[in-house]
Parts: C-alpha cells; sequence; structure tokens
C-alpha cells in the first residue's frame, strides 16, 4: 500500500507540536523537572519558538535556524507546488545547522552544554525530514501520474 503525501505532511505538523512542548535539550537529571519547576522551562521548544526572533543582533546563525519555523510553515503550505520541494530542502538545512554545530562542537553558535542530549531537538528536525519526504512523494506520485 502506498502511502500518500497526506500522510506524511500530517505527521509533520503532529511531530512539529510535539516538539514544542519537549526540551530541547536535556541538562536536568529528571524529565518530569522541565514540567514542575519554573526554573527550566526556558529550555522548552514552544519557548525557543516565542523568543528566538531575539537572536537576529546577537547570533545570526542562531536566527538562521529560527527562521526554519517559518520555511517549514511555507513548505506545509506549498507542498503541492515545486517550490515545496526546495523550501523543505532549505528548512531541513536550517534546521540542521544546529546538530551539526552542536555533535561536532564547532562554536559557531553560542552553545555552552556540548554533553547535553538533543531531546525535543530532534523531534523539530524530524518535522523537516518528514516535510522533504512529503513534497517528494507528492512529486513523485504526480509525476507518474501523467
Amino acid at each position: 500500500m502506498k502511502l500518500k503525501s497526506k500522510h506524511f505532511l500530517i505527521s509533520s505538523i503532529v511531530i512539529f507540536i510535539i516538539s514544542l512542548i519537549l526540551p530541547v535539550h536535556l541538562i536536568l537529571d529528571n524529565f518530569a523537572d522541565y514540567y514542575t519547576s519554573d526554573n527550566e522551562t526556558e529550555y522548552l521548544g514552544f519557548a525557543y519558538l516565542i523568543l528566538g526572533y531575539m537572536t537576529i543582533l546577537e547570533l545570526p546563525v542562531d536566527f538562521i535556524c529560527w527562521l526554519g519555523n517559518f520555511t517549514l510553515l511555507l513548505g506545509w503550505i506549498f507542498y503541492r507546488k515545486k517550490i515545496g520541494i526546495i523550501l523543505g530542502m532549505f528548512t531541513f538545512f536550517q534546521m540542521s545547522l544546529y546538530s551539526i554545530n552542536h555533535i561536532f562542537e564547532l562554536d559557531f553558535m553560542e552553545i555552552k552544554e556540548y554533553n547535553t542530549l538533543l531531546f525535543g531537538y530532534w523531534f523539530w528536525l524530524l518535522s523537516a525530514i518528514l516535510l522533504v519526504i512529503t513534497t517528494l512523494s507528492h512529486y513523485n506520485t504526480k509525476k507518474s501520474n501523467t
């Protein structure tokens, strides 16, 4: 059975929403502390989404990663068009800058805890991967039908 591109699109949206309520990176020992203590809420995905614009003047690479949220949204809107493929791949590139910096410890972003796990980040990146799969599967299905 062939999966339709809409299934990947819905999965991408759901995974993105899940990434907003997860901690971007795990620093605390107890997972429940992210939701019960008041001083660690800034590590949750929704805070990164809301406050990411503030990095435009200080850390332009972080701002490029944050802009991945908007290219992801545009990719969801235009997934049926050819521009959707470009938007999906550009979104993946923007979002992957954070993991490239974190994994290789390149220090071109202001990351202090290189030994932390990028828990919610991987969900965020998976939403971009699913967008790329959505656009490519829709384009391939459309191409095979013609």
